[in-house]
């Protein structure tokens, strides 16, 4: 795809063309992935900068004992490898992974740093994002290492209703697996279970063969039930 097109399907893109250097424009290249496909492997080296144009990855972190831990999703316009770029480092620290079908543009690492570091705008862009992501990210940590397992998880169901706009008319169904939530929560398996179950007569969600579904109702009841946590 040209850079026009690329520009049409997603116009934030613009802003990365309007000045690019042609040293870009002859070297780049476009991946495309589908759900579920490895952006980048944990501690591979880094050949590109990344700028994702459509759809959605997961940032997970993976450990010697098997245990998978998801940071973060992040949707387009987002960045590929910017992190280790910016930190001058040869490899990344965590696994990008599709959630959805994905396109991406790329620029082979020593052009994207000669260009990044000689255009200050897009560096600033680049480096608002970080900051974006760990503020993000600190906010998080902090509320799992004061707040217990059950708020965690209620907070996790409120935030998951409210991105799929769910109404007094539309309940929700959430089609993940306990496997992956617990990786998006960070809990362990074994205590998320223990969860659901202690809070399945509180009227906060109901199963529907093994899937958590929550009316308009429950998701009220979630908040109500959040809001009254945090007064203990």
């Amino acid at each position: 795809m040209d850079l026009t097109a690329l520009e049409t399907l997603n116009p934030e893109f613009k802003f990365f063309t309007q000045n690019m250097p042609d040293y870009v424009k002859q070297h780049y290249f476009i991946r495309q992935y589908q759900i579920g496909d490895i952006i980048h492997l944990k501690t591979e080296t880094l050949n590109y900068l990344g700028i994702l144009l459509s759809g959605k990855t997961r940032v997970i972190n993976e450990f010697e004992n098997g245990n998978v831990y998801m940071l973060e999703t992040n949707n387009a316009l987002d960045y590929i490898g910017e992190v280790t770029l910016l930190a001058k480092q040869n490899s990344t620290s965590v696994t990008i992974e599709a959630a959805s079908a994905c396109l991406v543009f790329c620029v082979p690492r020593k052009y994207a740093e000669q260009w990044i570091f000689s255009d200050v705008a897009i560096l600033t862009k680049l480096a608002q994002q970080v900051a974006h992501k760990l503020y993000r990210r600190s906010l998080d940590i902090g509320m799992k290492l004061f707040y217990p397992a059950e708020f965690i998880f209620v907070d996790y169901l409120i935030k998951e209703c409210a991105q799929n706009h769910i109404s007094e008319i539309k309940t929700f169904k959430i089609n993940k697996t306990r496997t992956f939530i617990s990786e998006e929560i960070g809990m362990n398996i074994k205590t998320l279970n223990q969860v659901i179950t202690n809070l399945k007569p509180k009227a906060l969600f109901h199963l529907e063969k093994g899937k958590l579904v929550l009316t308009y109702q429950n998701f009220t009841n979630a908040i109500q039930y959040l809001e009254s946590s945090k007064a203990l």
